[in-house]
């Protein structure tokens, strides 16, 4: 059997850096994650639900007017001892209480129809981001910032579509709100002289230098939730993955005996959010005494504006209700920002992860054509190949070699010379290179040293990545095939079939299914590594012996390969390649 050496070249590193998209605006990266659904064709039903709520809250704040000149009407018969206008204001209230009611349940339905919708466009949008380009891939690979997609797509979007909506129409419900009442305490107000001078409006004016005050405080004081609720999450992904982490390895940690070592590992990350979380407790703590104090003395503040008018006997008692039901409505408008502080603070680092989400996604699409190509050939052809690490390390260079359909060849090397990337390359998942790769006709399938098992059922697992279309003959034919006819009963059981089968067993069902989806390349790496020299010699053989003839790219060290593939190309690093001859 020829031998071909190939040089696995190394070079001094050069610097290689991606474009960081420039600073923007809170409210620009707000809208860069919001305005794609809304200009969306997906998003005319909820254009639609938007504005039947926009008509919703409109006719809620005009009930709330009808309601604050029921406090003068029904204070002024209780101070006259009127029975039938008593009885009349009772009955009215039912009406408007009714009215109140009705629009807030039916409001609160079309705002979560409008969240679902908003927040399914975009988890399906951002899926397929992740997955197009095999961006979920290159993240991990990477290592950038956005470490936790998981939670970004299942957790942050609701939070984003929920709290941005709540957000934009409670802004929109207190300016119709505060223009309303604004009107009804100025025509209260009256004016009032102050060491001389006629202030009209002083109830207006009073309530809008306090609650502008107090929002300005409460943004000092609660400034720093921002950050440590984005700290929150972060933290809490990190301990949550250490869990799944050791979850996954459960086998492995526990033949080292290292539970001691990774209750360390998860007790640091927990401690971290621990930690965390008592800062935004005392944050909040400091937030509630100032918010809780202001809000106690907003009680008697609209009377003590209006008591100089009430004992001068230019307001009535019911007046004087009115006024002070108009102060709360004009002061819970200006006070939106104290009260949603804390989800404002949630809300902004929320929307400062999704955007680093994005950027990460948009980075790598854009960086999705590279100067390594692979097209269809003849034949499986590898020219000129130099390939990098993500840091712009040459990793290895002057990679050239064919392979003629049904042929099998043996790559190998040193460990860490590059062999498994080259494979990465030839399947078009390493973008870090250049050169050329042509593939031949037919689909391709790689079968790597730990073969992935989906959740589900056996059947689903040994056809993956295709749907389970094949009949129950030809899946009991391939476990037959690969010695693995003890399962046939299971095909249809729901499993972890990655806890329950052994190493030996994962990498049988592997080659089930290439025999099952018979591609026209088969890539092999380190595919028989769990197996004895006997399951070795079966696994090669059903594929030298297909009636369907793959040609076969194999990675491996052990030296009973070489009798299973016609040339053996040696990645050899730091010297000038060789070409030897061995006997087949």
């Amino acid at each position: 059997m020829p031998i071909i050496a190939f040089p696995a070249r190394r070079t001094a590193g050069r610097s290689r850096s991606a474009a960081a998209p420039a600073g923007a605006s809170f409210p620009r990266r707000m809208l860069r994650l919001a305005l794609p659904f809304w200009a969306s064709p997906d998003s005319g039903r909820a254009k639609l639900l938007v504005a039947m709520l926009i008509g919703v809250k409109l006719a809620t704040t005009w009930i709330a007017l009808k309601q604050n000149a029921w406090y003068n009407a029904f204070y002024t018969a209780l101070q006259g001892n009127d029975a039938a206008a008593f009885k009349a204001q009772i009955a009215a209230f039912g009406l408007i209480a009714a009215g109140f009611v009705a629009c807030l349940i039916f409001g609160h339905r079309l705002a979560e129809s409008i969240k679902l919708q908003w927040r399914d466009w975009m988890v399906r949008r951002y899926m397929g981001d992740w997955m197009a380009h095999r961006a979920f891939f290159r993240l991990q690979l990477e290592n950038r910032a956005s470490t936790d997609p998981d939670q970004r797509i299942t957790e942050d979007m609701g939070i984003f579509a929920g709290q941005t909506l709540d957000l934009i129409v409670g802004v929109l419900d207190v300016a119709v709100s505060l223009v309303s009442f604004t009107a009804v305490l100025w025509a209260l107000s009256g004016s009032l002289d102050v060491f001389g001078v006629s202030v009209p409006g002083y109830m207006v004016l009073a309530v809008f230098a306090y609650s502008i005050a107090a929002s300005l405080v409460t943004h000092f004081i609660g400034n720093p939730l921002i950050g440590l609720h984005s700290a929150n999450r972060t933290l809490e992904a990190d301990f949550r993955y250490g869990l799944i982490r050791l979850r996954e390895n459960a086998e492995t940690v526990a033949f080292y005996r290292g539970e001691d070592r990774e209750s360390g590992i998860l007790g640091d990350r927990w401690g971290r959010v621990v930690s965390n979380f008592r800062s935004i407790l005392k944050s909040e703590r400091r937030l509630a005494w100032f918010t809780h104090s202001y809000t106690q003395a907003s009680i008697v503040i609209p009377f003590l504006l209006a008591s100089p008018r009430y004992f001068a006997g230019e307001l009535t008692f019911g007046q004087v209700m009115q006024v002070a039901a108009a102060f709360g409505a004009v002061q819970a408008c200006l006070n939106f920002f104290i009260n949603s502080y804390p989800r404002i603070a949630e809300w902004k680092a929320t929307t400062d992860r999704l955007t680093t989400f994005r950027d990460d996604l948009d980075a790598i699409h854009a960086s999705a054509v590279t100067p390594l190509t692979v097209a269809q050939g003849a034949k499986l052809a590898v020219r000129d190949l130099h390939l990098d690490l993500p840091n712009a390390r040459p990793l290895i260079s002057g990679v050239e070699l064919t392979a003629e359909p049904g042929e099998a060849i043996l790559i190998k090397a040193p460990s860490g010379t590059g062999k498994s990337t080259v494979l990465r390359a030839i399947a078009g998942i390493w973008p870090y290179g250049r050169g050329s790769v042509e593939v031949a006709p037919g689909s391709m399938l790689f079968i790597p040293q730990k073969p992935y098992m989906p959740l589900g059922t056996l059947r689903e697992a040994a056809c993956y990545p295709e749907a389970p279309t094949a009949d129950d003959l030809e899946v009991v034919r391939a476990l037959k095939a690969v010695n693995l006819g003890h399962l046939i009963g299971r095909l249809d059981e729901v499993d972890h079939w990655s806890h329950r089968l052994s190493g030996g067993e994962q990498q049988r069902l592997a080659f089930a299914r290439v025999l099952l989806t018979q591609p026209g390349t088969v890539f092999l790496d380190e595919a028989t590594s769990a197996l004895d020299e006997a399951g070795e010699a079966l696994m090669y053989t059903l594929l030298r012996e297909a009636a369907w003839k793959p040609t076969i790219v194999s990675i491996g060290h052990r030296g009973t390969l070489t009798a299973y593939h016609d040339r053996v190309v040696n990645l050899v690093p730091n010297r000038p390649a060789a070409n030897e001859n061995a006997a087949a």
